[in-house]
């Protein structure tokens, strides 16, 4: 049976001795702090007498207990720096310690002249956070609790005691009463921030870039000297903004450009033997579009304008067959044989206007972002001729979770 008991108190002992120590060393720091605060206190020192109290605060919670004089030079070292919820917390567990007459009249005092109050910030409130008397108390001690619930609230929400009267928090009014229910001031951007009646529910960026086709009819030409039907395949990329009025409905505002590089419409060399070029165009553009979104589906539409240059080769069918076309710089017919028409490079800009439409599915999460794949298409008109075209791209477009409260 001793063996036993020595067996195991020797088992215990690394255990016991390090927590021996600890409550050692805990209550040296104590006595330390204890011992710093009296100093403290007999100079007057009230601020520095509360940074020492929340020290031995901190040792209270790992087991200490603190006496009666140290949570009365609390309450004292609190009321000085206009802490009055925090000086009457340290006086009942000063009182609950011994109950001295001095303390106990002391919470009479308080409870006589300060009443319970809560005030509360919506988080998304961002207003000025402000607490002011309607009529400011004549006692220092009570003007000094104001003001340092004031310095709170600007950082904080707040729970405890002020003087009682009449105060006005954020713009709304709240009347402080002794031994009533808590005053509470619950701030709320609807009622406060008029920012805040209204807000976007997803922005960000919008970027459309992949692979197109543009393609030309035969224009109206009228005898005028045009180009005839061309298309052919190119990129289209686009970069704007995205701003969604709710979770399913936005607006879309976006630049781009697009372009074409096809064959032209008779391959090979002309009579004189230069090689005819490949049909260009070279356009920017620019997108007003509303939104809808489902979740992952997204639809767009909306009207487009485009300006920009181009090389065709070969004029308009009408043209070649009639060979009555107009040179604007002479005035007189342009061809005398329909070669001449087939394999002439015309060079000139472009300017159409129409409407533009896209279908994405939203795939993946790019940070804030969202990646989907589009297919997109549009039709517009320069007065004399439809271009229709098309795109397959990779689109980045806000989160419509991303405005969402948390």
């Amino acid at each position: 049976m001793t063996r036993t008991l020595i067996l195991c108190a020797l088992g215990l002992s690394p255990i016991l001795v390090p927590l021996a120590h600890a409550d050692d060393v805990s209550h040296a720091e104590h006595t330390r702090l204890s011992e710093e605060m009296r100093k403290l206190a007999q100079r007057n020192a009230w601020t520095a007498v509360e940074a020492q109290y929340e020290k031995l605060m901190e040792l209270e919670a790992k087991g200490e207990v603190l006496t009666y004089q140290e949570n009365k030079l609390g309450a004292e070292a609190a009321r000085s720096i206009g802490d009055m919820s925090g000086c009457r917390t340290r006086l009942l567990k000063a009182a609950k310690i011994e109950g001295k007459p001095e303390v106990v009249s002391w919470l009479a005092e308080i409870d006589q002249q300060y009443g319970p109050v809560k005030i509360t910030f919506d988080p998304d409130y961002t207003g000025e956070r402000s607490l002011v008397p309607t009529v400011p108390p004549f006692a220092p001690d009570q003007r000094a609790a104001i003001a340092w619930v004031a310095t709170y609230v600007a950082d904080h929400n707040f729970e405890g005691i002020l003087p009682a009267g009449e105060y006005t928090v954020s713009g709304v009014t709240i009347t402080v009463a002794v031994g009533g229910a808590p005053a509470v001031a619950a701030i709320a951007p609807a009622a406060t921030d008029k920012r805040h009646l209204f807000h976007f529910a997803y922005a960000g960026p919008r970027i459309d870039a992949g692979a197109a086709v543009l393609f030309s009819g035969e224009p109206e030409s009228g005898g005028s000297l045009q180009p005839g039907a061309f298309g052919g395949p190119g990129a289209r990329v686009g970069l704007g903004l995205e701003i969604g009025a709710s979770e399913h409905f936005g607006v879309i505002a976006q630049v781009g450009y697009h372009d074409l590089f096809g064959a032209p419409t008779v391959e090979g060399t002309r009579k004189d033997g230069v090689e005819i070029p490949t049909n260009q165009v070279h356009m920017g553009y620019g997108w007003l579009a509303a939104s809808l979104r489902f979740d992952d589906f997204w639809v767009a539409a909306g009207p487009i304008w485009s300006i920009g240059a181009g090389t065709v080769t070969g004029v308009a069918a009408d043209c070649r067959k009639s060979l009555d076309c107009t040179d604007p710089a002479t005035g007189h017919a342009a061809y005398s044989d329909a070669a001449g028409a087939e394999y002439e490079v015309l060079t000139g800009t472009l300017m159409a206007g129409g409407g533009a439409a896209s279908v994405s599915y939203a795939f993946a999460d790019i940070g804030s972002l969202r990646g989907a794949i589009s297919v997109e298409g549009g039709a517009q008109t320069d007065l004399s001729r439809l271009y229709p075209w098309g795109q397959v791209a990779f689109t980045i477009a806000p989160s419509a979770e991303g405005g969402k409260k948390k």
